[in-house]
């Protein structure tokens, strides 16, 4: 992978526009009895793009689970957005992949945070803040 320069990508970030994020795909499961105090949370996530003709569109999947002190997964939600972008230039390797670090969860972060918040309070559990995230 090729790398780009601070100026190449400010060139190719200032050359697009969000357009939408949606979620295309959702799992939450709980199971109640293996609940317990001070469980552990770990989130994994993960991203590709699709360059398309005058757009771009990534995939970002999260995946939030909790473990008991027996390391039995108590709770896990699973959720994939979908973020298009409008774009004047094409999106190389070496821009995604230092967008993926620093500017996407910025953007998605919050869409996840609020999910995880409302998705949990609707299962009867205490509703999970997840932390701000800081760059």
């Amino acid at each position: 992978m090729e790398k780009i320069s601070p100026e190449e990508y400010r060139r190719i970030l200032d050359g697009i526009e969000l357009k939408n994020i949606l979620i295309s795909n959702i799992k939450a499961d709980l199971k109640h009895e293996l609940l317990t105090e001070g469980m552990k949370i770990v989130i994994k996530d993960d991203a590709q793009y699709e360059m398309r003709e005058d757009d771009f569109i990534i995939k970002n999947k999260y995946i939030l689970t909790a473990k008991n002190q027996a390391n039995k997964i108590a709770l896990k939600i699973e959720c994939v957005f979908i973020v298009v972008f409008e774009t004047k230039y094409e999106i190389t390797d070496g821009f995604f992949e230092i967008y993926k670090d620093l500017s996407l969860p910025l953007n998605v972060w919050p869409f996840f945070r609020e999910l995880v918040n409302s998705t949990t309070a609707r299962m009867n559990i205490p509703p999970l803040t997840l932390p701000l995230l800081k760059r």
